[in-house]
């Protein structure tokens, strides 16, 4: 079987991925053989200076199928000047981790995704000594300023290609867009009446499927262990409730703290992925062995 490039048709047709998001489409002559698109992650390449892009959907029938489509990609986007290919696959997908392996990607990150299924409207709890609100810009900048110069245990602090200070500007800008435009919802624990607390940031599902996610969850250092972002979790979810029947909300495994959090506010393990990247950089050198 020969790797070739498909045709927007095509493509839509083997994987229903939007051709306007797509850079490189491949697959083999038969449909059944498999197919993969790759597109660019503008977001991530703006803020990090790099060339990065996400394989978007790889079908293959077996591993080797996957790995001579990883091959072929590989030769293109260097040749059409990425730097970086992400690739976050379901942990179970034996064959696509095996294929991702041989063909050069490298672990970056191990997540976890927990679910909440709402029986319909809860009523808004309140609280003594904690207001949940939304977010306004004297917030925002109270986040930013305390949180996104901050190891958030992501993929992010463990990639040596970018730098902290381009990881704190992705945070900085990510969380002002979440509050701007990105998230349907951007709630605030507040104390004393004036401090920022937490934060929690609520999407919905724009496909009409009744389903929200929990993108960002955060307590400000000198407010932890008081219990914020759980009490604001709960508020989320009774904004959730009149408006979505499933929430979802995604963390790294490690993150043991936060997956007791959800547990806590009802979630249950949904399922558990896996992201690997491939560098196409040359300046990138592999860390010399330990002796």
């Amino acid at each position: 079987m020969k790797v070739r490039e498909l045709t927007a048709d095509e493509l839509a047709a083997r994987n229903g991925v939007g051709h306007e998001k797509v850079a490189v489409a491949l697959g083999f002559d038969e449909a059944a053989d498999g197919s993969l698109a790759f597109g660019r992650e503008s977001f991530d390449s703006e803020l990090l200076g790099l060339e990065i892009g996400r394989i978007l959907d790889a079908r293959a029938p077996t591993a080797q199928a996957h790995q001579e489509l990883l091959s072929e990609l590989a030769s293109r986007a260097r040749g059409l000047g990425f730097a970086q290919v992400l690739r976050r696959v379901d942990a179970s997908d034996l064959p696509a981790v095996w294929a991702l392996e041989r063909s050069g990607f490298e672990l970056m990150d191990v997540g976890v995704s927990f679910v909440r299924r709402l029986p319909g409207p809860m009523e808004l709890p309140t609280y003594d000594d904690l207001v949940v609100r939304p977010a306004t810009e004297d917030d925002v900048r109270a986040i930013v300023s305390g949180m996104a110069g901050s190891a958030w245990g992501s993929r992010y602090e463990s990639d040596p290609a970018y730098t902290p200070d381009r990881v704190q500007a992705l945070r900085t800008r990510w969380l002002w867009n979440s509050y701007r435009h990105r998230a349907d919802a951007f709630l605030v624990g507040v104390v004393d009446r004036t401090a920022t607390a937490g934060y929690v940031t609520c999407c919905l599902d724009g496909a009409g499927t009744a389903t929200g996610e929990i993108e960002l969850v955060g307590t400000l250092p000198a407010f932890r262990r008081r219990r914020v972002a759980a009490r604001i979790l709960e508020h989320a979810l009774a904004w959730f409730s009149n408006r979505a029947s499933v929430v979802l909300v995604r963390t790294q495994a490690t993150n043991v703290a936060a997956a007791a959090l959800y547990e806590q506010a009802g979630f249950t393990l949904h399922a558990s992925d896996l992201t690997f990247r491939l560098s196409l950089d040359s300046r990138e050198t592999p860390c010399p062995p330990s002796s």
